[in-house]
């Protein structure tokens, strides 16, 4: 930049927390009442069950994991054997989680597969298992543990049954053990089920008696719920009455069981640990970043950046997340102050204190608050190539795992001519997450930077730069660093869109007795925007998602669609936007209503989210809304956002001081006889929008002087402190009354002579 321009210095400095939340991944919200956290353990291990009609026949009894046997009727069964998975398809880091709720409590997560066994063929049955305990075991009885929690999750393919063990620990003594003791394991237990060659089939008495306990089954739960029973109790309820059946046809089938160790070999699933192995690593972040140690010995060096046609990915350290990088960086928005983070201080270049004159150099300090903006659309194709390779239901994408985030100062405010603020080579690090750009320059060069953010005339072409993002490629620590560019567009219009705020409204469900086939209840949430800024929002993409309680992770998910599908929200005047009422399905009983819309507030959306997965979810176990907005335009005027900058924009004092007199007060005898009896005149005096300064003369005080406070818009304009432009008005003051005030006059200069109204 050349030197008469003045571009004294450019910084870049970190944000505060608040002003990261945009590389934070997808807005969501809690599901609230409608979630019944307890169906969901529930749900997948009665899936698991067999009828006990189904349990197999075999030749032999099982005595051991892993065991194939075969059945009486020839079909192959085998007892499933317990293996610590990986977090995911991709991944080597075991699904040992050790992590801190938010009241401040550690717990040890583990997740355990039981699988078939390598000599059991692909149609090989599973013998049904019951009553499964898990215990960790140490060299040290002190640092074991029971597993206070043993819940079934969703199994991915392949599995037969997935675990999730919880015990709350001291994460000290736990780390310790996983990382040092080599004779950690978690042993495994369970109860195996099977019939033998001898097993009579029940007599036609019996089979009525059961018919009767089934018909019984049914009638109690009919009035259980018409009592006003909940849908989680009545499960509950279903589940002890199946249980007494199943008792009842066990004994009658004369079922055997045998209780077994589920580990490989019948022993237990080694749980040692150690940070040398490097998929091991990332077991211990959370731990080290909250006990101080080096957050980076819970990185796996070996997990590096993945090109993918949808874009870059890398897994983080925490379950289920993934590092992207953002499609280009914009302004911030500002809730509070309703605009674009930029603000402008107008600073003394002398230093000097007192009032400030003409005569004074300023220079203008500007600063840019940049964070990264994620195209929706595209981060929605990411995210499904990523669940397709790492085998998880819905991934969260946040921004993280660059090597190193430079701000390329080489081409910043380039358009504004002269030389290069620095050289190619110079650049400045940043963080990547967000931060700070801060210009000092003088009046000249901030006028012409003004006009490229909002033009007199002509849309606004904003200032850009680069974002230079070095990203780990490779696992040899000797390759170089691969670089990508990312464009930082700084536009007054065009700023963040992330500051739509969503929150899900609870409405009852319908008793699950009365839903049509295919049909399952709409969940709803509202959109509002916090400032009075007005946004066009194309598209949205909503998901459902069912998380384990323990670890928090996405196990299923169910995509929704949107209705209304786009909508503009963010005037507070305006009325809510509601979406159409819902039709009943096709083929639904004619006594079926769909539910009503709940309502919302003026400048509200609601948002009715139907399921539009072929299978759906249970919307029971739905504990968490994902919704993301596309296409989002904000409705701002590149100029008037830059008004409401210099308005709020702070200074040294700059004023401009008005010498106001009047002749005739000073002589009035030189009055013309029609006012001969004015004796005072008031005068008004103001510049732009801001509010009026008045001052009154009279014949005892004829002059007097008032400060106009010179603002950022006028010094862009031109406009100096010595020579101001300014409005003013009169009105007469008599003996016989005040008299009206003039029109407004426009007058330059720093002297004011006013004459009486005539």
């Amino acid at each position: 930049m050349t030197d008469e321009l003045n571009v004294s210095s450019l910084q870049a400095l970190d944000l505060g927390p608040g002003l990261t939340d945009a590389a934070t991944g997808p807005n969501m919200t809690m599901a609230g009442g409608t979630f019944q956290p307890g169906l969901l353990g529930d749900v997948i291990a009665h899936q698991a069950e067999l009828s006990v009609d189904a349990i197999p026949v075999l030749e032999t009894a099982p005595m051991e994991s892993g065991e194939v046997l075969r059945s009486g009727d020839g079909t192959e069964c085998f007892v499933p054997v317990a293996v610590l998975p990986t977090r995911s398809k991709r991944s080597k880091t075991p699904a040992v989680f050790l992590e801190e709720d938010d009241t401040g409590r550690w717990s040890l997560l583990v997740w355990i597969d039981l699988v078939r066994p390598d000599g059991a063929s692909p149609e090989a049955q599973a013998l049904p298992l019951s009553d499964i305990a898990a215990v960790l075991t140490a060299t040290a009885p002190e640092t074991g543990a029971d597993f206070t929690s043993v819940s079934d999750l969703p199994p991915p393919e392949g599995v037969v049954r997935r675990l999730a063990l919880a015990v709350t620990v001291d994460p000290a003594v736990m780390a310790e053990t996983l990382r040092t003791d080599m004779n950690a394991a978690i042993v495994v237990s369970g109860t195996v089920y099977y019939r033998d060659q001898n097993s009579a089939s029940p007599t036609p008495e019996e089979e009525e008696q059961l018919q009767v306990a089934q018909l019984s089954r049914r009638e109690t739960l009919d009035q259980f719920r018409a009592d006003g029973g909940s849908d989680e109790q009545a499960y509950r309820l279903a589940q002890t009455l199946d249980e007494q059946i199943q008792a009842s046809m066990l004994e009658l089938l004369h079922v055997d069981n045998a209780s077994m160790l589920l580990g490989p070999g019948g022993g237990g699933v080694l749980l040692y640990l150690p940070p040398s192995d490097k998929p091991n690593r990332p077991i211990y972040y959370h731990w080290n970043f909250k006990s101080g140690a080096d957050s980076q010995e819970g990185l796996d060096p070996d997990n590096v950046w993945v090109e993918s046609g949808a874009g870059l990915w890398q897994a983080s350290p925490l379950p289920n997340q993934y590092f992207v990088i953002p499609h280009e960086y914009r302004l911030a928005f500002e809730v509070e102050r309703g605009s674009p983070a930029m603000s402008v201080l107008l600073v003394r270049e002398d230093g000097a204190d007192g009032a400030a004159t003409g005569s004074q150099t300023w220079k203008v300090r500007v600063r840019f608050k940049v964070v990264p903006w994620l195209d929706q659309r595209e981060l929605e194709k990411l995210r499904a190539v990523i669940a397709e390779l790492e085998g998880v239901s819905y991934p969260q994408l946040v921004m993280g795992g660059y090597a190193k985030a430079t701000f390329d100062q080489s081409t910043w405010l380039k358009d504004l001519g002269g030389r290069a603020l620095s050289s190619d080579s110079e650049t400045t690090q940043v963080d990547a997450r967000g931060f700070e750009l801060v210009l000092d320059c003088s009046m000249e060069f901030y006028t012409l930077l003004a006009q490229l953010l909002a033009p007199p005339t002509g849309a606004a072409t904003g200032v850009d730069g680069r974002v230079l993002l070095d990203l780990r490629t490779s696992p040899d620590e000797e390759a170089p660093l691969a670089r990508r560019e990312i464009p930082v567009r700084i536009r007054l219009d065009r700023p963040d869109d992330g500051f739509l705020t969503t929150e899900q409204i609870t409405a009852p469900f319908p008793d699950p007795a009365t839903w049509p086939t295919g049909w399952t209840p709409p969940f709803y949430a509202k959109v509002r925007s916090p400032g009075a800024v007005r946004a066009d929002v194309a598209g949205v993409t909503a998901a459902l998602l069912v998380l384990d309680p323990l670890t928090g992770v996405p196990v299923d998910h169910a995509a929704a669609a949107a209705t209304p599908a786009a909508f503009s929200v963010g005037l507070p005047d305006a009325p809510p936007v509601q979406p159409p009422p819902e039709a009943a399905p096709a083929g639904a009983p004619p006594v079926f209503q769909p539910p009503a819309n709940p309502p919302v507030g003026n400048g509200e959306v609601l948002l009715r989210l139907t399921q539009s997965e072929r299978i759906p979810v249970d919307p029971r176990l739905v504990s968490s809304l994902a919704l993301d907005f596309t296409g989002v335009t904000v409705r701002l005027d590149p100029a008037v956002m830059l008004e409401r900058v210099h308005q709020l924009g702070t200074s040294t004092g700059l004023v401009a001081r008005v010498d106001v007199s009047s002749y005739q007060l000073k002589h009035p005898e030189s009055l013309p006889p029609e006012l001969a009896d004015v004796f005072g005149i008031d005068v008004e005096v103001r510049r732009g929008s801001a509010d009026a300064v008045t001052v009154s003369l009279n014949r005892d005080a004829p002059e007097a002087s008032l400060d106009l406070p010179f603002g950022f818009s006028d010094l862009v304009v031109g406009v100096r402190p010595d020579q101001p432009k300014f409005e003013y008005r009169r009105r007469n003051v008599a003996i016989k009354g005040t008299g009206p005030y003039s029109a407004w006059e426009s007058v330059v200069g720093k002297s004011l002579h006013v004459t009486p109204v005539t």
